[in-house]
């Protein structure tokens, strides 16, 4: 017995135990789901490997690599891309055909889903441009599989099946003349007999349609239904002996979804203005990230508004990054930058950015505001420092640590004084680490040779009168205030306006008389 010939994993060429990240909450803070919602997957299992692509984190240089080169052929190269989503729309049918066989046992099902595999495999996608091994191992797979013997007796089968007019039938009947066996004396073709006149479905009809267009028709008689069960005994067997390499070519359809899926992902990127790259990727004991123009491709862009693109620089010796700024200013969206880079390019593929090259990291670990944990009767702040606990244990100096606003729970002077205590503990620590916060007095007194590794960034924005305009860029140094008022009063919150507020409803509402003058 040949041996089955295995297609190509798109994805994991190098069959590597993937392994769960030691912490998973950057999924939900990084945004990684409404990430991959922008992704024009078509189907959950493309969407659910590419998920587990990215959270991995431990994905070899070798595999790396094949998946930079077959990205790079992709975006480099439109004709390509069009040849996979050609190969992918075919798969999808495979696919379906396969899956409804499977299940159905149907005759009509099993004849197209072979004619479609014979059809794919003699009018094969033309990848002979691409330079990556992933392409040019797909285009080996397929033509191998054209050029297999199975191939042959498929197209033997099928013309048998095409050329087919009817049957010639012997009915043995008993000593009362009562039918008791139906056989077959020959088969006749279409040179010899009329056109049957059997019921036929389009190609795309499902099993269950051509029930119902049966059942609309009165259905099968009793000699159509034993011809029928006839025809699927004489043929099913024959379908079947190559449904092993019709599955095996549909486990394809993953991994080259999941290769198109994200290219087109990445050309909309562009077609939005943002920069794409394929970064390097440095050994994590380097601990360093150098990214020019780095965008986040979750910000929405807006009419005539260009997205702002910013640079993202830490070294080994510089690794502590504390941000200040308004609110609404863009510190939260340039350390989610920050870590989506570092996802994407970790994972093998392009990141949103000019430039870029950066060392591994062998975890990410973050936390963003959240609610009280009312379950565990824990507030808040009971919440961020658990966390932080649970951070400080598992990170190492090789992991990278993205804290939103930490220790804002409680009072302001404790909450000032627990995150220079953090601060000094990750300062310590050396993981990489972007610190967010309003607290800009305790910012600005953390300076020293005891503060060497800490770098401070600013996000900026300009006061035009009583308008506060955000410019979205990041810089070097500490922002002295965080314009609440401004902000307030842009949101109609100012002290005039929350007094008004409150009568216009009480007049309104006709409770005016119960108001607190």
């Amino acid at each position: 017995m040949a041996t089955q010939l295995r297609a190509p994993d798109l994805i994991n060429p190098y069959q590597l135990l993937a392994r769960s990240p030691a912490d998973s909450a950057f999924i939900e803070d990084l945004g990684l789901n409404r990430l991959l919602d922008q992704v024009p997957f078509n189907g959950p299992l493309s969407r659910t490997a590419a998920l587990q692509m990215l959270v991995e984190l431990e994905c070899d240089q070798a595999t790396l690599e094949y998946r930079q080169q077959l990205f790079a052929d992709l975006v480099g190269n439109p004709d390509l891309h069009d040849q996979l989503e050609l190969l992918m729309r075919r798969l999808l049918v495979i696919h379906r055909q396969s899956s409804e066989f499977g299940w159905a046992s149907d005759l009509p099902t099993g004849l197209s889903l072979l004619r479609n595999y014979r059809d794919l495999l003699r009018n094969q996608p033309d990848f002979s441009s691409a330079k990556s091994a992933g392409l040019q191992a797909l285009t080996e797979y397929l033509v191998t599989l054209a050029a297999s013997t199975e191939l042959e007796e498929i197209d033997q089968f099928l013309q048998q099946i095409e050329q087919l007019g009817g049957l010639e039938l012997r009915v043995s009947v008993d000593s009362k003349g009562v039918p008791s066996e139906l056989s077959t004396v020959r088969l006749v073709d279409q040179r010899e007999a009329d056109v049957p006149g059997f019921l036929t479905w389009d190609e795309a009809e499902a099993p269950l349609h051509r029930r119902q267009s049966l059942r609309d028709q009165g259905g099968l008689n009793n000699l159509g239904q034993l011809l029928q069960n006839f025809l699927s005994r004489e043929y099913l067997a024959v379908i079947y002996r190559f449904n092993a390499s019709i599955a095996e070519l549909a486990t394809l359809l993953v991994g080259v979804d999941l290769y198109w899926s994200l290219t087109s992902n990445f050309n909309s990127w562009q077609q939005r203005g943002m920069d794409i790259c394929l970064p390097e990727i440095l050994p994590a004991e380097q601990r360093e990230a150098s990214i020019v123009g780095g965008c986040n491709p979750l910000i929405e862009s807006q009419p005539d508004t260009p997205l702002v693109a910013n640079d993202i620089h830490r070294d080994s010796t510089q690794n502590l990054v504390l941000i200040t700024g308004a609110n609404n200013g863009g510190k939260t969206t340039y350390i989610k930058t920050a870590g989506l880079i570092q996802l994407l390019g970790q994972s093998g593929l392009y990141v949103p950015a000019k430039q870029a090259r950066f060392s591994r990291v062998d975890g990410i670990f973050s936390h963003f505001v959240a609610a009280d944990d009312i379950g565990r009767g824990e507030g808040r702040y009971r919440n961020e420092l658990r966390r932080m606990r649970f951070i400080l244990e598992q990170a190492t100096p090789f992991s990278l640590v993205i804290l939103d606003e930490p220790c804002g729970g409680t009072d302001y002077l404790e909450g000032q004084r627990q995150s220079k205590i953090l601060l000094q503990g990750f300062h310590l620590l050396g993981a990489a680490t972007y610190f967010t916060t309003h607290m800009h007095e305790m910012a600005a007194s953390l300076t020293g040779p005891e503060w060497s590794a800490l770098r401070h960034l600013r996000v900026m924005t300009e006061l035009d009168g009583a308008e506060l305009k955000y410019l979205y860029q990041v810089t070097p140094g500490i922002a002295e205030r965080s314009y609440g008022e401004q902000i307030a009063a842009l949101l109609g919150l100012a002290e005039p306006e929350v007094l008004a507020v409150v009568r216009d409803q009480a007049s309104s509402g006709g409770y005016t008389e119960l108001l607190r003058e």
